[in-house]
C-alpha cells in the first residue's frame, strides 16, 4: 500500500541543493546564460570558506590536511573534532563495540545518515550495536573502514535530503571524496602511545596518482596500514580466586577495560579515463581489520560459567573480531548535447563480520561429562571440558546500486534557466547470518536440549555455549534479501538575482516494506550582498533494514541484580514479538524544518546559523531484554520466550515518535598576521531528542514498546552540546594548531542501579546512583609541524594534553560493585573515551 508523507509539501514539493541539479549548471550554464549560479554542493564543490555560506542548507567541508591534524588515525575520530553535529560514541564491553563505533548526526541514529563516496550511495555494515549501547539496533555505515590516505575531502550537508538521495538521509549525508591526484607520491609513518604508556600504535599510508592517457585521464592508488596495542584502565579486583578470599584485592589486573589490540590493512583506488565527450570512471577500495576484545570477568566460583579445573581462578573471555569491506563501481557520463549529461553507474559493496572466542569454555561440556563419570578426576575433568575457544559465528551484508542520471537546463523564458535532474535507481541488498561451529553454542557434547548441573555447584545448571559471545546456532542462522526502485527529479533556478529556490520529488519502493512518495524545498534569499537567510521543508522516510527485520540470536547481557543471563533476540513477526502485538516493521517517516542565515561580517569573517527541527514517526528501536516476569500478563508471549530456551529476549519494533531540535553555528575568521596566516573557527551544535509518543500495541504496556533503559539512549545518550575551538597559524615552513573540544554530559540507565537493581544496603555510602554518568569536558589537542625540506615535513602533538577522563566510579556506582571494583570508569554512552592523553610523531612526505 503507497503512503504519502506529503502533508507539510501542501505549497510544493522540495529540496535543498542537488548534486545532480549542480553538475548541469557547472556544465550547461556557460551555454545558456552569461551568468552562472554560484552553489555548493554536498557532492565536492569548493568554497573558500570552511562552511558553504552560498548553499541552500548547510554544508561543512573539509579538506584532507584539516582531517589529517590532530593525530588521529581514524576517520571517524578526524570527523568528530572538525564537524560541530558529528559523533562518534566509544563503548566498552559490547559486542562488535571493538571495531566500529556508532556515527550519528544531530543526535540521531546511525541508519538515518547516508554516506556517498564520489556522490555514490555506500554500502551499510552488517552488524549494529546491541543493548545499552549508543545506536542500538542501528547498521550505520563503518567510517573506519575507509582510509585517510585515501580522501581529498568530506562534506557534511547537515539537512534531510531523503528527497534527494533516497531513504537514510533522515539526518543528513556524509560525501567522501576520493584523491584524484596524479604526478606525486605522498605518504605518511606514525607512531604515538597513550600518557599511560599502553596503546603504542603505529601508522603508514601511502598515495600515488598516474596519468592516463592524454585526455586528463588519471588513476590513483592509496594503501594504509595501522597496528595498535591495547589500552586497559582495568584495576585490580575483589572477585577472589581458590586461593585468594573474596573481598581482597586481586595480586594483578585481571578484567579488561580499553581499547582492543587491532589491525587494519586497507587498499582504494580512484580512476577516470575520457574519450571524446565520454568519461569512463570507478574506484573501490579492500579493507579488513581485526581486534582482540573481551568480556566481563568470569570469577572462580561462577560455577554456571566457570569449571575451576580448567580456570582455577576464573578467566578473562577474549572476543577475535574481524571485520571485510569491499567495493567496487563502475559509471560512464557524458555529454548528450551541449545542454544535458547523463551519468549511468554501478556500484557493488560488502562487508562481513566474523566472531571468534578465545580463552573461552563451554561449561556444559565439562558438566554433561561429570554427569556420565560422577567419580571423574579434576585432571579428567579438564581434559573433557571441551574446547577453549572457537569460531562463534558471523554476519554478511552485501549490496548493489544502480543509477541513472539525466541532468541538464531548460529555457523557461527568462533570464535564468531551470536546471533539472531526472534519475532512476534500482538497489538490491542481502544479508546473512552465519552460524558459529557446535561447541560455541551446543549443550554438551552431545548437543542435547537441556543443559547438566554445573561440576562445581550441582544446585545450578552449567550454562551452554561459549562465554562472551555465545555462538550463532543453526537455527539462529538465516539469509534474507529484498530490492527496491526509485524514480525522482531535481531542479533550481534563480527567481531573481538574490533569490534562488531549488526542489525535489522523490518515489521509492523497498519489496519488504512498501512505498512512499517525499519531497524538498529549500530556497536562499541574499538581503545584501553579505547577508543571506535560507530554509527548507522535507518529507522524509527510511525502510527498516535487513540488518533489523532478519537478525536473529543468542547473546549474555546483564539481567537484574547484574547477573549475565542468556538472552535472545527475535526476528521480526515470530511468536515472541508476534505475540506482544507486533508481527512486522514498517517504514519510518520524517518531517524536517530548518531556517539560517549566513553573513559575511567582514571580507575575514564569515558567521553561519542554522536550526532545525526533525519530526520522526514510527521510529524503529530495538527493544530492552524481557524476563517471563516482565511479560507474565500475557501467557502466550511466557510460552514463546520460554520456547527459545533463553531467560530474556528482545525484538525490533516501530516503537517511538520523536522531536529532535537544534542549533548549528559555525564562525570562520582568517587573516594575515606576523608574516603569517592565521586563523580561528568555532563549531557548535545545541541539540535535544524528546519522546512525543511510544507506539505501544493495543492491551500492551508502554513499557514493553519502550522502557526506560532505551529511552534514555535515545534522550540522553549522547551529547546535548558540542563545540570545537580551533586556531591555526601558519608561517614559512611552521604551522602549528590548538584545539578546544567540548563534550556535554550524557546520563543513561544502563549500568545505573536503575538497571542492575541492586538492594541499597549493598552499597557502602547507602545508596546506588540510579544512572550512568559521564561528565562534560574540555579536552584540548596541539600540534606543531615543521617542513624540513620540500619533500619531508616533521609534526608532533599531543591530543587531550590535560589528560581529562570522566569521573572514576564510585562506592555508590553499581557497576562498581559489579565488576568488583574492577571498572576505573564508566563503559557505556562515551563520547571522549577514557584512555586520557595521547601523544604522537608523524613524518610525511611527498615527491
Amino acid at each position: 500500500m503507497t503512503t504519502h508523507s506529503l502533508s507539510m509539501l501542501a505549497v510544493a514539493v522540495s529540496v535543498a541543493v542537488s548534486a545532480t541539479s549542480v553538475q548541469a549548471a557547472e556544465q550547461a550554464s556557460a551555454a545558456k546564460a552569461d551568468k552562472n549560479i554560484e552553489q555548493i554542493s554536498v557532492l565536492g564543490s569548493r568554497v573558500a570558506n570552511r562552511t558553504a555560506t552560498e548553499s541552500t542548507s548547510p554544508v561543512d567541508l573539509i579538506d584532507a590536511d584539516d582531517l589529517n591534524k590532530g593525530g588521529f588515525t581514524e576517520l571517524g575520530q578526524s570527523l568528530q573534532a572538525t564537524a560541530p553535529s558529528f559523533n562518534f560514541s566509544r563503548t566498552q564491553v559490547s559486542d562488535g563495540s571493538d571495531l566500529f563505533r556508532p556515527a550519528t548526526l544531530r543526535g540521531l541514529q546511525p541508519d538515518q545518515t547516508l554516506v556517498l563516496i564520489n556522490g555514490k550511495r555506500r554500502h551499510n555494515q552488517s552488524i549494529f550495536g546491541l543493548n545499552g549501547t549508543v545506536g542500538a539496533g542501528a547498521a550505520g555505515t563503518d567510517m573506519n573502514a575507509i582510509p585517510l590516505t585515501a580522501l581529498k575531502g568530506v562534506e557534511v550537508l547537515r539537512d534531510g535530503a531523503a528527497a534527494q538521495y533516497g531513504s537514510d538521509a533522515i539526518a543528513g549525508v556524509i560525501n567522501l571524496s576520493l584523491n584524484d591526484s596524479t604526478g606525486v607520491t605522498t605518504g605518511y609513518v606514525q607512531a604515538g602511545s597513550t600518557g599511560e604508556g599502553d596503546g603504542d600504535t603505529i601508522s603508514m599510508g601511502l598515495n600515488r596518482g598516474f596519468d592516463l592517457g592524454d585526455e586528463g585521464g588519471f588513476i590513483n592508488f592509496s594503501l594504509e596500514y595501522r597496528d595498535a596495542d591495547g589500552t586497559n584502565r582495568a584495576q585490580r579486583d575483589t572477585g577472589g580466586s581458590v586461593d585468594v578470599p573474596a573481598g581482597t584485592l586481586s595480586d594483578e589486573v585481571r578484567w579488561g577495560q580499553g581499547n582492543a589490540d587491532s589491525e587494519f590493512t586497507s587498499v582504494f583506488y580512484n580512476m577516470a579515463l575520457p574519450f571524446g565527450e565520454t568519461e569512463l570512471y570507478s574506484f573501490g577500495g579492500y579493507s579488513n581489520r581485526t581486534a582482540l576484545g573481551n568480556g566481563f570477568y568470569r570469577n572462580f566460583d561462577q560455577a554456571a560459567k566457570n569449571v575451576v579445573q580448567v580456570y582455577g581462578d576464573g578467566f578473562l573471555p577474549r572476543i577475535d573480531n574481524e571485520a571485510e569491506d569491499i567495493s567496487f563501481l563502475l559509471g560512464l557520463r557524458g555529454e548528450l548535447t551541449p545542454d544535458w549529461s547523463y551519468d549511468v553507474s554501478a556500484v557493488y559493496g560488502e562487508n562481513s563480520y566474523d566472531f571468534t572466542s578465545k580463552n573461552t569454555l563451554n561449561a556444559s561440556y565439562a558438566a554433561e561429562y561429570v554427569a556420565n563419570n560422577p567419580d571423574a578426576s579434576d585432571a579428567d575433568i579438564a581434559a573433557n571440558a571441551g574446547p577453549t575457544g572457537g569460531y562463534s559465528g558471523g554476519f554478511r551484508f552485501d549490496q548493489t546500486t544502480v543509477n541513472a542520471d539525466l541532468n541538464g537546463i531548460i529555457d523557461i523564458g527568462r533570464s535564468e534557466p531551470l536546471y533539472v535532474s531526472v534519475g532512476a535507481e534500482y538497489r538490491k541488498e542481502n544479508y546473512e547470518i552465519v552460524p558459529g561451529e557446535e561447541a560455541s553454542y551446543a549443550c554438551g557434547l552431545a548437543n542435547s536440549d537441556s543443559s547438566y548441573p554445573a561440576v562445581n555447584d550441582s544446585s545450578v545448571f552449567a550454562e551452554c555455549g561459549f562465554q562472551a559471545y555465545n555462538g550463532l546456532r543453526p537455527e539462529a542462522s538465516n539469509k534474507e534479501s529484498r530490492h527496491s526502485y526509485a524514480f525522482y527529479v531535481n531542479a533550481e533556478t534563480l527567481i531573481t538575482d538574490a533569490w534562488q529556490v531549488s526542489t525535489a520529488l522523490r518515489y521509492e519502493d523497498f519489496s519488504d516494506a512498501g512505498d512512499d512518495i517525499i519531497g524538498k524545498l529549500a530556497t536562499r534569499y541574499e538581503v545584501t550582498d553579505d547577508f543571506a537567510v535560507r530554509g527548507a521543508i522535507s518529507s522524509g522516510f527510511r525502510a527498516p533494514s535487513l540488518q533489523q527485520s532478519a537478525y536473529t540470536a543468542y547473546t549474555t547481557n546483564l539481567g537484574a541484580g547484574g547477573v549475565l543471563l542468556q538472552s535472545f533476540t527475535a526476528t521480526a513477526g515470530s511468536d515472541f514479538p508476534s505475540a506482544l502485538g507486533v508481527d512486522s516493521l514498517g517504514l519510518e517517516s520524517s518531517e524536517n524544518l530548518s531556517a539560517g542565515f549566513v553573513y559575511n561580517v567582514t571580507s575575514d569573517l564569515s558567521l553561519t546559523v542554522d536550526f532545525y527541527h526533525v519530526a520522526i514517526k514510527d521510529r524503529i528501536t530495538l527493544g530492552s531484554l524481557m524476563s517471563a516476569d516482565d511479560v507474565s500478563f500475557s501467557a502466550e508471549a511466557v510460552a514463546a520466550l520460554n520456547a527459545t530456551g533463553a531467560q530474556q529476549a528482545n525484538y525490533f519494533s516501530n516503537s517511538v515518535d520523536s522531536t529532535t531540535k537544534g542549533v548549528d553555528i559555525i564562525a570562520s575568521y582568517r587573516t594575515d598576521l606576523y608574516d603569517g596566516n592565521f586563523s580561528a573557527t568555532f563549531a557548535g551544535n545545541i541539540n535535544e531528542t524528546e519522546i512525543d509518543d511510544v507506539n505501544a500495541p493495543e492491551g500492551i504496556p508502554e513499557s514493553i514498546a519502550l522502557d526506560d533503559l532505551q529511552r534514555s539512549f535515545l534522550t540522553d545518550g549522547q551529547p546535548g552540546e558540542r563545540a570545537t575551538l580551533t586556531f591555526e597559524y601558519d608561517r614559512g615552513d611552521f604551522n602549528s594548531m590548538l584545539r578546544f573540544n567540548y563534550y556535554g554530559e550524557t546520563d543513561v540507565k544502563y549500568f545505573g542501579n536503575d538497571h542492575i537493581g541492586l538492594p541499597d544496603e549493598l552499597s557502602p555510602t547507602g545508596e546506588f546512583k540510579d544512572t550512568s554518568t559521564v561528565e562534560s569536558a574540555v579536552l584540548v589537542d596541539v600540534n606543531v609541524g615543521y617542513q624540513l625540506t620540500d619533500e619531508l615535513m616533521l609534526s608532533a602533538g599531543i591530543d587531550n594534553i590535560f589528560d581529562v577522563t570522566p569521573d572514576e566510579l564510585g562506592e555508590d556506582e553499581a557497576l562498581d560493585f559489579i565488576t568488583n571494583k574492577a571498572f576505573k570508569y564508566p563503559v557505556r554512552a562515551l563520547p571522549y573515551g577514557f584512555d586520557g592523553m595521547t601523544y604522537y610523531a608523524k613524518l610525511s612526505f611527498s615527491f
